[in-house]
């Protein structure tokens, strides 16, 4: 790792960051944790790389550079961090609760994103991650690792969990023998949140997905990375797998719950992948197939049909419905309507504002009932955003406002929209 001083960024040097004076002061409170001014971790976001790849293209491109990186950033933050644009190539990012390695992992999958978006494409091993660190000698210090050694990291510390670490681990590992090694060994996790059924008011649903430590693993590595496809697969798997087994413990006890089950675009549209895939749903017991939807993630906006209608043919036979959930984008809904599907969802990003939010979903769900499919929503966290959802006609919503992530499902219940604001507010928040 590369160490630089906070006060001597302001050179003009490959790995200089220009902070401007007061910045750099109550960035010294913040990390200090003095006063009202705490952080879980600081990070900078650096567009130098991207610049030199542009070359001479820069000067033309860099408003859409910085309006592209600010919509991600507003995307994969909530509201309670904060991002502040530093100079022309630099942005601040404070979180407010994550530690260190978790926030360079966020960053790392912005400027992966980012770099997609402008160069078509992303190398984790040429994407650097830089974070502020306080010094016992109150100076700050900026460090530095690629994204490859991020993940790398990640992943063997995620592995430890599960088993003695090597003698001789080391975070100085190859990209290729990092990948070659952990894939092996990859263990990840599960977790259930409830979903609120708008129109019967009752949690009778619950979706199983990968679960945070998993997702943070995942989240970090770029989309189209080889490595990322094989350990979405494994993750894929693993929600069947234990989400099975827990299920029929509780359906002989005379539980009955509809579970959803994500499953990622990739696996079903890369040949041994999918193959795999549908060998796991073969193990789905016979008698919880109708308690059974999967949730298609990850789609391109502009699949074409008969890719859509291929997997939406393959999993049918396994489950109640096929639904489909978009992060981001505006789909062709009539493909998706003659491919099939049953419903299509969005997500609520965590830093998007209950204005924005609420047009979107007003603008989707007429589009998604329009074609006679089922509305859905994710990421609902607040009581305007639930009645934008109803209002929308949102089947079903999703959410930090409808619950959070536990290890098992609950009891199937009616509750009202009143009853859920209730409880919310009663739930601690981080500030």
């Amino acid at each position: 790792m590369i160490a630089n001083s906070l006060d001597d960024l302001d050179v003009t040097t490959e790995d200089a960051i220009a902070i401007p004076s007061d910045k750099k002061t109550l960035l010294r409170k913040i990390l200090a944790g003095n006063g009202r001014c705490t952080a879980g971790a600081i990070q900078l976001i650096g567009l130098t790389s991207l610049r030199s790849e542009m070359g001479e293209r820069w000067n033309s491109v860099k408003a859409r550079v910085h309006e592209q990186t600010e919509r991600l950033l507003d995307r994969h933050l909530p509201p309670s961090d904060v991002w502040l644009r530093a100079d022309e190539e630099n942005y601040l990012v404070i979180f407010a609760t994550l530690d260190r390695q978790s926030a360079e992992l966020v960053c790392g999958r912005i400027v992966a994103e980012l770099h997609r978006i402008m160069l078509g494409s992303s190398d984790s091993s040429r994407i650097i991650v830089r974070s502020i660190v306080a010094e016992i000698d109150g100076t700050l210090t900026v460090e530095t690792a690629s994204l490859d050694q991020l993940i790398a990291k990640a992943m063997q510390q995620g592995i430890s969990s599960h088993q003695p670490a090597p003698a001789d681990s080391t975070d100085e590992v190859s990209t290729g023998a990092a990948t070659s090694q952990h894939a092996e060994v990859f263990q990840p996790g599960i977790c259930f949140r409830p979903v609120f059924d708008a129109s019967h008011k009752v949690l009778s649903t619950y979706v199983c997905h990968a679960d945070d430590d998993t997702k943070r693993i995942l989240g970090a590595i770029p989309y189209d990375d080889i490595a990322g496809e094989e350990y979405r697969f494994m993750s894929d798997v693993n929600i069947i797998n234990q989400s099975m087994e827990i299920y029929d413990d509780l359906y002989r006890n005379n539980f009955r719950y509809i579970q959803n089950m994500t499953v990622n675009f990739s696996t079903l549209s890369i040949g041994r992948y999918r193959r795999d895939y549908i060998s796991a749903c073969h193990s789905i017991p016979f008698h919880l197939i109708p308690f059974i939807v999967f949730v298609l993630q990850g789609v391109p906006s502009g699949v074409p049909h008969s890719r859509i209608a291929e997997i939406t043919a393959v999993l049918k036979p396994y489950s109640r419905a096929v639904l489909v959930l978009f992060d981001d984008g505006v789909p062709n809904f009539a493909t998706f309507a003659q491919a099939g599907v049953r419903g299509l969802g969005l997500i609520v990003h965590p830093g998007e504002s209950d204005t924005r939010a609420a047009a979107r979903i007003h603008s989707f769900g007429t589009q998604v009932r329009r074609h006679g499919m089922i509305f859905f929503v994710d990421g609902i966290r607040t009581a305007s955003l639930l009645r934008a959802a109803e209002e929308a006609g949102a089947s079903y919503v999703a959410g930090p406002l409808i619950g959070t992530v536990t290890d098992l499902p609950g009891h199937m219940k009616h509750v009202t929209e009143r009853e859920l604001i209730q409880r919310s507010a009663k739930l601690p928040r981080h500030i």
